[in-house]
């Protein structure tokens, strides 16, 4: 079985709490791991895996309307991803979630501490600088994704690319209306999809992938990889892992200490200004309105 459900970006805009979200679904058979990433490599100018490995992702899958997948890097693989996963998926839904440029920005910052990407002594302000520094043509390597963050908040151009390729089968929602509501903001896709939110059990929604530094990085890059390691089983007993995550965190999490600046929001607003007119002048045109706040500035 391969997806007819893409939840394919943007990154730290609250795309694992919407997959936990619907995968709650009966009529829904949420991918294992949830980022299969399969397309990853066209954004990088590689080949894809066989098609096999992207099928062992949805091992289990049972009849369910959709079989879905969330990989938010794929928005930034622009016509290269989306040409090839229409060709491959020609008849899958695809789902976008834009969140304000500047707060996105912060968040990614954050999540690559969290992984220990970068440096944990490299302040917001810092970070900022490296990404400005960086030339393009290096910024776009696969190793150097970490300091492509700025260009992470352009949302326009790419919206274009998908919008050409999926027409009504793209939906695109805004983070703010998911932090305001969620159970309005699922039910809204439900419908999207056809399917019945009522079979949605709320008192599960909860929060998913909050970004935050831990005290050991051996720790941690331990934990990810019996986590990987565990993906099946976590399946089989998902009330294990929660519980098993609350004490880890509680033990080994701490709380992050970067603040975002005056200087840097008035910055990186001047920077996402043109970008953001732009992309509020496309979905005026498909005749979406009730903008979130950041997109009147």
């Amino acid at each position: 079985m391969l997806p007819n459900l893409l939840i394919i970006g943007v990154p730290k805009a609250g795309t694992t709490s919407i997959f936990s979200y619907l995968n709650l679904h009966k009529d829904v058979f949420g991918s294992n791991p949830k980022e299969p990433g399969y397309f990853h490599p066209l954004r990088w100018g590689e080949k894809l895996a066989n098609i096999d490995k992207y099928e062992n992702a949805f091992s289990g899958y049972s009849n369910q309307k959709y079989a879905m997948e969330a990989t938010p890097g794929y928005f930034y693989g622009g016509k290269k991803v989306s040409d090839k996963m229409k060709d491959i998926l020609p008849n899958s839904r695809v789902i976008i979630v834009l969140r304000d440029p500047v707060q996105r920005l912060f968040s990614f910052y954050k999540y690559k501490l969290s992984l220990g990407h970068i440096d944990s002594g490299l302040s917001f302000e810092e970070y900022l600088e490296k990404c400005k520094s960086m030339p393009i043509d290096e910024k776009i390597k696969k190793e150097n994704y970490d300091f492509w963050g700025m260009e992470g908040g352009l949302y326009a151009d790419l919206l274009e690319t998908w919008q050409s390729t999926y027409g009504d089968n793209l939906k695109i929602c805004f983070f703010d209306d998911l932090v305001k509501d969620r159970v309005r903001f699922t039910s809204d896709i439900c419908n999207w999809l056809g399917i019945n939110f009522e079979n949605i059990d709320t008192t599960k929604m909860v929060i998913e992938n909050k970004s935050m530094l831990y005290r050991s990085k051996s720790l941690q890059s331990f934990a990810i990889s019996l986590d990987k390691n565990l993906g099946a089983l976590w399946n089989f007993i998902p009330f294990v892992k929660k519980p098993f995550s609350f004490v880890y965190n509680l033990l080994n999490s701490k709380p992050h200490n970067a603040v975002l600046s005056s200087s840097s929001r008035k910055e990186l607003e001047k920077f996402y200004q043109k970008d953001i007119a732009k992309t509020r002048t496309f979905l005026e045109q498909k005749q979406i309105s009730n903008f979130p706040e950041w997109m009147n500035r």
